[in-house]
């Protein structure tokens, strides 16, 4: 195993009890000291003195997540903005501009929503008011991003592994306390589909203990259909049904795309993962191409969000089939629809 994937196994609490993990902890819990003295500090500026947190001149929903990645955050950014748009109301979409990937991603599935992104989310939303109306903003990733006001503040939980090993970014996967999960009025907790029933009703219970404000939404990601990436061709399910495929993701959670990938029917049998957010090089997709061929898959997959990171490459080497999915839920949409209705001023029926 590489050291890079033992030190995610030891945030994720999953490392095994060996040599190479007695000897890495150490190091990363000296990380954990710094990351927390940071948080403290960047925290504290705002959230002790609201008078520095910008009021912007419309109602705003933050999306965020209390761990590294894989919350399914951005998924229900978009399922939030169609609600918006929906109710013929016009949201903007104000994201970190860490990564391009998930902009595009949503420029892709979302017209009629504006998007703003860069690190000054203040500065960007006031040029957008400058030629457009807005009704409401959507921070994604915004829970940690302190300079901006918020009315709604919703967290996102993966129900496969809510909280790591309970340690802070890089011991653990926390970027925050779970105390901080005492801000959110609604946590959503996502991938539940995958869970069995008394762990679902322990992780309730949990996020009940640690947030007793917040009013709980229960979703999952569901598989809708292929797409070819060159071309943009649909290709059922049902036509993708028991295909050999080989997939490649770097994501922050892979082992929800396996997941989904199972629940879509298809037969992987080989899997590359790589980091989140990773830019794919030539030559790892010539070697996913490669060993793809050896295993015999009929296809190659990858997520959306991998896609649209390197739109231009993946389509002229690979040419895979993209998978498109959307948001679920199983329970509780109707408290988020009427926190959002309320906030652009819609009355439901």
């Amino acid at each position: 195993m590489s050291i890079q994937g033992l030190a995610r196994d030891i945030m994720e609490g999953t490392a095994p009890d060996c040599f190479g993990t007695k000897l890495l902890t150490p190091f990363l819990s000296v990380g954990e000291w710094f990351y927390r003295k940071g948080y403290e500090r960047d925290r504290d500026q705002y959230l002790k003195n609201p008078a520095a947190r910008a009021r912007l001149a419309f109602p705003v929903i933050s999306v965020g997540n209390l761990t590294w990645g894989g919350t399914g955050k951005t998924p229900l950014v978009e399922a939030i903005a169609r609600k918006v748009l929906a109710a013929k109301k016009t949201p903007l979409i104000l994201s970190r501009g860490y990564s391009h990937d998930e902009v595009e991603q949503m420029k892709s599935h979302l017209e009629g929503a504006l998007m703003a992104s860069g690190k000054d989310r203040v500065l960007a939303a006031k040029e957008v008011l400058r030629d457009y109306h807005v009704d409401l903003g959507v921070l994604d990733d915004g829970m940690q991003h302190w300079p901006i006001e918020r009315d709604l503040e919703i967290v996102t939980i993966n129900a496969l592994n809510p909280f790591g090993n309970g340690k802070l970014i890089p011991r653990g996967i926390l970027r925050e306390p779970l105390s901080a999960l005492q801000r959110a009025h609604i946590v959503v907790l996502m991938h539940v589909s995958f869970l069995k029933t008394q762990d679902l009703r322990d992780l309730r219970k949990k996020v009940a203990e640690l947030a007793p404000q917040a009013k709980l939404v229960q979703a999952y990601i569901e598989p809708l259909f292929f797409y070819r990436g060159r071309d943009h061709l649909r290709v059922s399910l049902e036509k993708m049904r028991g295909k050999r495929v080989t997939a490649f993701s770097g994501i922050g959670a892979p082992r929800t795309f396996q997941l989904i990938l199972q629940r879509s029917k298809v037969k992987p049998v080989r899997s590359f993962e790589y980091r989140d957010h990773y830019e794919f090089k030539k030559k790892d997709l010539e070697e996913i191409k490669k060993i793809s061929d050896l295993a015999d898959a009929e296809e190659i997959v990858t997520t959306e969000k991998d896609f649209y990171r390197c739109k231009k490459l993946l389509s002229e080497t690979l040419d895979p089939l993209v998978l498109a999915t959307r948001v679920q839920f199983m329970s509780g949409e109707d408290i988020l629809d009427d926190a959002i209705m309320n906030l652009v001023g819609v009355k439901r029926r």
